[in-house]
């Protein structure tokens, strides 16, 4: 059976696109280590980020192990990409760093892990119903935690800053006893993208 042109064509189309294609195997071949370095790269940053954390915090047996645990991942990473140096191994290498910053901050978050100071201004009320900072130390004082009130004056008159600096998953329970006790005080927390939630008054108040 004789074949015209347009056949002879798109065999010869077929061909080209055969011969394109990777071999799957050898596709795989230089994929999988690539793959590797990224996972481990963002383990060993992961784990760097609980390091810095745990050496802020002082837990000393806690930074030692994260910090031996970060090592022995980077070796094995770097090990694999230093055997043989292909642009698939280094962009996994660099994605694995930036993974693996996200997957460290993301994790601390959700654990709760360090320390956070809130920042609490209250406007000074005279009178009958007087209220200043004291007060809101006091009910921080009573359930647990440390504060300092320093006096300064806003736009309306005295203000009271208080200050608590406590254990990152304390910082939300510190804020409830502040507005339970000046439900119109403004509220921040270090270190924090966002202002405080939950009925924080506006900055105008104060």
């Amino acid at each position: 059976m004789q074949h015209g042109p347009a056949d002879r064509a798109v065999r010869t189309l077929e061909d080209t696109v055969l011969d394109w294609l990777p071999d799957p195997m050898a596709l795989w071949t230089a994929l999988w280590p690539a793959l590797a370095v990224a996972g481990l790269r963002a383990a060993d940053v992961s784990m760097n980020v609980f390091r810095v954390v745990f050496v802020v915090q002082g837990r000393q047996a806690l930074a030692a192990t994260a910090a031996g645990t970060e090592a022995g991942i980077w070796l094995a990473a770097a090990g694999i990409v230093l055997l043989d140096l292909t642009w698939m191994r280094a962009a996994g290498f660099v994605a694995g760093v930036a993974l693996g910053t996200a997957i460290g901050m993301e994790l601390t978050a959700r654990l709760k892990l360090g320390m956070k100071t809130v920042r609490i201004y209250v406007h000074v009320e005279e009178g009958a119903g007087h209220l200043d900072g004291h007060d809101v130390a006091r009910a921080l004082y009573h359930a647990g935690h440390r504060a300092t009130v320093f006096r300064g004056t806003g736009y309306q008159g005295p203000v009271d800053m208080v200050l608590s600096t406590v254990r990152f998953r304390d910082a939300e329970a510190v804020l409830r006893l502040a507005r339970a006790v000046a439900p119109t005080a403004f509220a921040a927390v270090d270190n924090s993208p966002h202002p405080a939630t939950a009925g924080a008054a506006t900055v105008g108040r104060v």
